[in-house]
């Protein structure tokens, strides 16, 4: 997905990750791919991922999606659809695998869908706890 940021993609983006800062995980609704798909469709105009939306609601469900709409894997799917960078490149808006987690980077951070405690919804993770981190640029 080679798609621009929109002018005004950084007031989206904050809009977005506020709408859902407390919204739990939730496989096919609000899980790492799809919470990530959001962010660039607010930046962008553009969903990335449209053929996942619907197709799964478990983990497993999950897994057969990516075998059968994308590359087989997270990070191969990602691989088709944006630009990898070096981790160490990423800027605020890019796409961060951290020990398999996906989450979105906003500078000395990345953010994704977690749990903090008992609290759910989206968590930040430093950059220097960043565990195997892979990146893909967006816009």
């Amino acid at each position: 997905m080679r798609a621009p940021r929109l002018p005004d993609w950084e007031a989206r983006l904050a809009a977005y990750l506020e709408s859902h800062r407390l919204r739990p995980f939730a496989w096919g609704d609000h899980d790492c791919c799809l919470f990530c798909a959001g962010a660039v469709e607010s930046m962008t105009g553009v969903d990335p991922m449209p053929e996942f939306r619907g197709r799964y609601s478990t983990a497993i469900g999950a897994e057969r999606a990516l075998r059968r709409y994308g590359g087989g894997t997270l990070d191969a799917t990602l691989d088709d659809k944006f630009t990898p960078v070096t981790a160490s490149l990423a800027r605020r808006g890019d796409i961060i695998m951290s020990g398999g987690l996906l989450g979105i980077c906003l500078g000395l951070h990345l953010v994704a869908v977690g749990q903090e405690g008992e609290r759910e919804g989206l968590i930040r993770i430093a950059r220097s706890a960043w565990d195997q981190p892979l990146a893909w640029r967006v816009g």
